[in-house]
C-alpha cells in the first residue's frame, strides 16, 4: 500500500491524531446510517467532512466530503457507500508530514 503524504502545520501536531480518529468514527456512523436510509445523519457528517478536512490540510477528505454530501442530498446510498469506503482507504494510506508554520 503506497503512502499518501499530507503536510500539516506543525502547529496542529498535537490535535491531528484526535481529528483522524473522530474522522473515522464519523465514517463508521455514515457506514451504519446507510442501511437505515438516515440521510440526515449522513449529510451532516459529510459536510463535517467537507468543511474540516481542509481546515486541517486534508484537501481530500474535504473533496470526497463535499460529493459524499451530494450523494446524500440525493439519497444515493451506493455512492455514500463507495465513498466512505474510498475515504477509510485513504485514511489507511496517509502519512502526516508536520511543517513549520508560515508567519
Amino acid at each position: 500500500m503506497q503512502k499518501e503524504l499530507v503536510q500539516v502545520d506543525i502547529d496542529l501536531s498535537d490535535l491531528v491524531p484526535g481529528f483522524l480518529a473522530r474522522k473515522r468514527d464519523d465514517l463508521r456512523a455514515i457506514m451504519d446510517a446507510v442501511p437505515k436510509n438516515d440521510y440526515q445523519v449522513i449529510t451532516r457528517l459529510a459536510h463535517r467532512l467537507k468543511g474540516e478536512g481542509g481546515s486541517y490540510g486534508f484537501d481530500r477528505m474535504t473533496q470526497l466530503g463535499r460529493v459524499m454530501e451530494e450523494a446524500a442530498q440525493n439519497r444515493d446510498s451506493a455512492a455514500v457507500s463507495r465513498l466512505a469506503e474510498e475515504l477509510l482507504k485513504w485514511l489507511d494510506r496517509v502519512e502526516v508530514v508536520y511543517q513549520p508554520s508560515e508567519a
